[in-house]
């Protein structure tokens, strides 16, 4: 399963009589999907969004706090936290864990800055092929913890670890077409978006689909009753258009391919 840098940590607490249940919410912030410490007034990111309205209509009240990913994960698997967001190109659930329906839909792109003449990379394997059959070699780089970087290193791709979206952008930029950023496409969408960088400086190509679902333990007790009665929240939130306000408020779903 691939596990989505952005990993959300939710322990649930038992809270007085007749009071909604406190869920603690521990992140990775990565923009648009979670934003930490926004200014006064601004979002918080899709999925930030989503879990605190969704775990309301389940009679849940949500507090955020901030974390790495890798340790939240550990700490669900061993049963001292409650659940976490993972992201899926298949919906199957691992051995380990229990999916929601899908939170969001996106996909994972590989963007390059401008000066790129090559073959379409729309998936792991043409990456690959580039990277091997290009007379200048093609540099790939994703964002450390990337839940992609599993895929790129199994289809045969030789991938750097960059720190953070910003620098990782900020170098496939200045490599124009020397250097692929391989990583989920809202977040290039939404940096590129708040930096005021255009269209034409960079080509995107979609690689693949990709969901991203809340994750319970299969040892936790009630599990299945746990997921069913926040799969319901999330239908109700689909139909009353509550999903797609959330997403819309971003404007960073999928521009025109290149």
């Amino acid at each position: 399963m691939k596990t989505l840098r952005l990993i959300f940590l939710l322990c649930l607490l038992s809270g007085p009589v007749a009071a909604l249940d406190l869920v603690n919410v521990v992140l990775a912030p990565l923009p648009p999907f979670v934003v930490e410490a926004p200014p006064s007034g601004q979002p918080i990111g899709m999925i930030s969004e989503v879990l605190i309205e969704a775990f309301r209509r389940d009679g849940k009240a949500a507090k955020l706090a901030f974390m790495p990913g890798p340790r939240a994960e550990l700490t669900v698997r061993n049963g001292r936290a409650f659940a976490t967001v993972t992201s899926t190109t298949t919906g199957e659930p691992e051995q380990d864990f229990l999916f929601s329906d899908p939170l969001i839909q996106t996909t994972v792109s590989a963007v390059v800055g401008t000066g790129y003449s090559g073959p379409p990379l729309d998936s792991f394997t043409a990456i690959a092929a580039q990277q091997r059959a290009g007379q200048t070699r093609l540099r790939v780089v994703s964002i450390h913890g990337d839940p992609v970087l599993d895929s790129l290193r199994a289809a045969g791709v030789e991938v750097e670890e960059v720190p953070g979206i910003e620098s990782a952008f900020t170098l496939t930029l200045r490599a124009l077409g020397r250097v692929v950023l391989v990583t989920y496409t809202d977040p290039v969408l939404y940096l590129a978006r708040q930096t005021g960088i255009s269209d034409d400086a960079f080509a995107r190509f979609t690689v693949e689909p990709c969901r991203f679902h809340l994750a319970i333990a299969r040892s936790r007790p009630g599990a299945a009753s746990l997921i069913e009665h926040f799969n319901n929240a999330l239908s109700s939130m689909r139909e009353d258009g509550a999903l797609e306000m959330i997403r819309s408020r971003y404007g960073s779903v999928q521009a025109a391919e290149n």
